[in-house]
């Protein structure tokens, strides 16, 4: 109940500030009913969103408020009452809460928000403030992104635009934790204890220039801050004394790599057919020079209290990612849009792991030759894409009918990239849906779809191949949309 009163609060107490004179509020937003059923056995997958999203801004001269809060729908493990007798089974979240104060010169936004960078309509490298939500992977634009509590200017001069951004925090992706009803599961999850802190305030900040031309315009933007998804940043071995007798206890360290990140993009325009695209170059590396620290081990720590020896892995890695997209107007009112996205690795390097003794990493048990730092390297900014593919070509379609009464929608997105050659491209697997939306009436709207993962059962990653382990996730679903 008390965080109830806060959002109650919060949102009262800058409403109210700004209500001395002649104001004005305006409220928005939707309610939600998802389904989605296997395709494979038609069982209900039970996974979380958002069942009602409001919105609400109010505006008093050059100043706003904006505020989006949602109610997730979050299902239960237990469905007997038998672990828990708490009926509760949604969570609030504040997902923007800022103000905005409008000047001559642009404007000025501080709170908790979202931030859009980059030229393509989605998957841009180059959109990197906020971190995603992974449940919310398959949506697009603001649904799959975290808030970002920043402050952020928009400065406009003669024919550029010149944006800013900084935050005195870091912001991790939001990954399912062992959900088995979602089909992207991280193969290591870390416990709490074994993340080393950042040692500095860490400080995240970026800044873009945008100049229109007559075709379209082009970006330069820049951004500094840490990884979205966690790394391994080292191996602890801890005995029991300095002896250093018997097996010692293993602290697997992990971390968040220090990232920089500079990119281009830009918009061509030629009568039904536009052009986009970003390119983004990344430079990452661990800030954990020393991961020595007392065995944090919750259950054999105090036993095993002697750091022997301390292995940091002082990764760093140059890699890239790119998104090209084109959008052209077919007759008939059909609009196609296509990308290509590409990822992959420059350089990398990283100090050795020198055990000769197996290590138990939770979810992999792997031998001394086998721990190779390089196999654990992953992007941790950039597109979620990168998750999936690292080289993928995505193409969408749509159409409407009786007058815009009726929406069809198809997309396709197909892996290119051959691990056995990866100069030339080969079609792997491919995530294939087809979309159909119609108004009942001008507030309610029915969606239907349906989602197809294929994989390769003969792919060089076996089980371990992205698409081979999203197949079980091919799904039916409905969705009944109240907007107000």
């Amino acid at each position: 109940m008390n965080f109830y009163k806060n959002i109650k609060l919060m949102f009262t107490t800058l409403l109210v500030g700004f209500n001395m004179g002649l104001s004005q509020t305006s409220y928005s937003g939707d309610l939600n009913y998802y389904y989605l059923s296997a395709q494979n056995d038609n069982h209900l997958i039970n996974i979380p969103y958002r069942m009602i999203d409001l919105h609400i801004r109010h505006q008093n001269e050059n100043m706003e408020v904006f505020g989006d809060l949602a109610m997730e729908y979050f299902p239960q493990q237990h469905t007997h009452f038998l672990s828990s007798s708490n009926p509760q089974d949604f969570l609030w979240d504040l997902r923007e809460l800022y103000m905005t104060w409008y000047t001559d010169f642009g404007e000025i936004r501080l709170g908790k928000q979202i931030h859009t960078w980059g030229s393509v309509d989605e998957n841009s490298p180059i959109d990197v403030v906020n971190a995603f939500d992974y449940y919310y992977l398959f949506f697009q634009g603001a649904d799959r992104k975290l808030g970002s509590y920043s402050a952020a200017v928009d400065l406009y001069t003669n024919d550029f635009k010149f944006g800013a951004v900084l935050s005195p925090f870091h912001h991790t992706n939001r990954v399912p934790v062992n959900d088995p009803a979602f089909p992207i599961r991280l193969p290591i999850v870390p416990q709490e204890y074994q993340i080393y802190p950042i040692e500095k305030v860490p400080m995240e900040y970026g800044a873009f220039i945008e100049y229109p031309h007559n075709y379209g315009d082009i970006r330069l933007s820049g951004f500094s801050g840490y990884d979205r998804l966690f790394n391994l940043s080292g191996i602890n071995a801890f005995f029991q004394n300095e002896s250093q007798t018997g097996s010692p206890d293993i602290d697997i360290v992990y971390g968040y790599r220090k990232t920089n990140m500079i990119g281009v993009g830009g918009t061509l325009l030629f009568e039904d057919l536009i052009l986009r695209g970003d390119y983004a170059f990344f430079r990452t590396e661990d800030q954990n020079k020393r991961i020595n620290r007392e065995n944090p081990n919750p259950s054999l720590g105090w036993l095993y209290s002697y750091l022997a020896e301390e292995y940091p892995l002082s990764e760093k890695a140059d890699y890239f990612q790119m998104t090209l997209q084109f959008e052209y107007g077919l007759p008939w009112d059909i609009t196609i849009v296509g990308q290509f996205f590409s990822y992959d690795t420059l350089k990398y390097q990283s100090k050795e792991l020198p055990i000769d003794e197996d290590v138990d990493i939770p979810a992999l048990e792997l031998s001394a030759d086998e721990i190779d730092p390089r196999n654990f390297f992953s992007p941790g900014m950039g597109t979620p894409t990168a998750a999936l593919m690292k080289k993928a070509l995505t193409f969408s379609m749509e159409k409407t009918f009786l007058e815009d009464q009726l929406k069809i929608g198809l997309l396709s997105m197909i892996d290119l990239y051959n691990p056995l050659d990866t100069k030339n491209l080969k079609l792997w697997g491919s995530i294939l849906s087809l979309t159909i939306e119609y108004d009942l009436n001008q507030d309610l709207q029915l969606i239907s779809g349906m989602t197809q993962i294929r994989g390769r059962d003969n792919h060089p990653a076996g089980e371990s191949y992205r698409l081979n382990q999203m197949e079980d996730f091919s799904h039916l679903r409905f969705e009944l949309k109240y907007s107000f």
